[in-house]
């Protein structure tokens, strides 16, 4: 990494677990997962070794693994070790870990739970990730997604979906709903503005992973931040006057959903 750059700012995250080989982060939404050559702006990379230096390590070392979107907020992981690295680096690669988001969607999705399986490729001229049409020739660099999901809540006009990734491409939850009519609330990229979020409304809730050295499974949560919590608020809100309108009490009519026996045990 590039040593931080001068006037770092306190950057919005915090520790949420770690030890000699693994640190566990929250990252704000707006916040660079690391730092680019481009921009003057500093990133949590860099605000992460800026506190460790000082503290007094003046060695640190700090691995990148994967990164979060710039405006999707959550739980990610870095290696503070060679050793980590290489380990964790086979799991994203094989696949062998657990990544579950929260996400808003635009509309109201009718199926309560599946699989989005596509194959993804980045267009050259806009740099925004697409689903490619099968009915055509495959270009190099088309890379196979797949998510998988299962509402949690409905709201007027919008669905809150818990999404499990079994792979990691870039942008993959955004571009596949987007690409079958239910993008994510705010995004601006793969949808449309919102007056309810300023961003798109996306947070890495749950990251699980083998530790490198005792092979037990570390799973870190983190909790919804304040601006997905207001836009439920106020879709919550909404539903309950369409409920009053429409001279409903209780429960009824509202979506209760139901964990399946693959939820339970996982």
């Amino acid at each position: 990494l590039p040593k931080p750059r001068k006037g770092l700012a306190e950057a919005d995250w915090k520790v949420l677990w770690e030890d000699k080989h693994l640190l566990f982060v929250e990252k704000a939404a707006g916040l660079l997962t690391v730092p680019t050559e481009t921009s003057p702006e500093p990133s949590l990379a860099d605000a992460i070794k800026d506190q460790y230096r000082r503290r007094g390590f003046k060695h640190f070392q700090l691995y990148i693994v994967h990164r979060l979107d710039r405006h999707t907020s959550g739980v990610l992981v870095f290696a503070k070790t060679s050793e980590a690295l290489h380990h964790l680096k086979d799991l994203f690669a094989e696949h062998k870990l657990q990544r579950v988001y929260k996400a808003i969607l635009v509309g109201e999705l009718p199926e309560n739970a599946g699989t989005l399986t596509d194959r993804l490729v980045e267009r050259a001229r806009s740099m925004k990730m697409a689903v490619l049409d099968e009915r055509k020739k495959e270009p190099k660099g088309a890379q196979k997604a797949v998510t998988h999901y299962r509402v949690v809540e409905r709201l007027p006009g919008h669905t809150v979906v818990e999404v499990r990734l079994e792979t990691g491409r870039r942008n993959q939850i955004r571009v596949q709903f987007a690409e079958r009519g239910f993008p994510l609330l705010g995004d601006q990229v793969y949808g449309a503005k919102s007056s309810l979020i300023e961003r798109q409304a996306l947070h890495a809730e749950l990251l699980g992973v083998k530790h490198p050295e005792t092979g037990e499974m570390v799973t870190v949560t983190c909790p919804l931040p304040k601006d997905l919590e207001a836009a439920l608020r106020t879709l919550r809100l909404r539903r309950r006057v369409e409920r009053a309108e429409e001279g409903r009490t209780g429960a009824e009519g509202i979506y209760q959903p139901r964990a399946t026996r693959e939820k339970r045990q996982a």
